[in-house]
């Protein structure tokens, strides 16, 4: 097999090369260690613990179909990632048509559990903010939900969204700005953020 940068290098790269020699303890290991952060971070975006179950079987089976064609940019985990994000917008998006279509409600909710910052949150105000959390724009949710729901820096984001990370900094501001001003008129208050320093970029 023709070297690769990761081979000698890359954080992964003993798991790397066990699962494309085709380990299945390797690919075992590789569950075991990601499918909780998998289905959790699904959870953020689908309706129900089924949707969520049933995308992360979705993300494991496309690690395995296309294992071959990670550039090793990045740890194994953001890869993951990245696959989770798409094929969790991609399931969202065809639950909101069949929304205005007439047919499933899709509940508006936090999905999963609501980490440490909103546990003292009464339920009524959670229903709001997730509300508000849901009439973002999909990108500016989708890094709001990465950075502050999942806890991922600037870079590990721009990595999992596959684009500069000035343009994850100024969707992320994006992202505050509209979620505070949407829950200032639903009369819920958001902590201050003290955002990343970095350059802005037009999203």
């Amino acid at each position: 097999m023709t070297s690769t940068p990761w081979q000698t290098d890359h954080p992964d790269a003993d798991l790397l090369s066990r699962l494309l020699a085709g380990d299945g303890l390797a690919w075992r290991t590789l569950h075991r260690d990601h499918a909780p952060d998998v289905f959790r971070l699904a959870r953020r975006f689908v309706h129900s613990d089924t949707e969520a179950e049933e995308v992360t079987q979705e993300v494991f089976i496309a690690a395995y179909r296309y294992v071959e064609r990670f550039r090793g940019q990045s740890r194994l985990k953001t890869w993951l990632y990245r696959i989770t994000v798409n094929r969790a917008l991609k399931r969202r998006r065809w639950w909101h048509r069949r929304r205005e279509a007439g047919e499933d409600a899709l509940p508006v909710q936090f999905a999963g559990t609501p980490g440490p910052e909103h546990r003292t949150i009464d339920r009524d105000q959670l229903r709001r903010l997730s509300a508000c959390l849901d009439k973002l724009e999909v990108r500016k949710r989708t890094v709001l939900v990465l950075h502050e729901l999942e806890g991922l820096d600037t870079k590990e984001i721009a990595a999992v969204l596959d684009c500069p990370r000035s343009t994850v900094l100024t969707r992320l501001a994006r992202a505050r700005a509209d979620l505070i001003l949407l829950a200032t008129r639903a009369g819920l208050e958001i902590p201050a953020s003290t955002p990343e320093a970095g350059p802005a970029e037009e999203a």
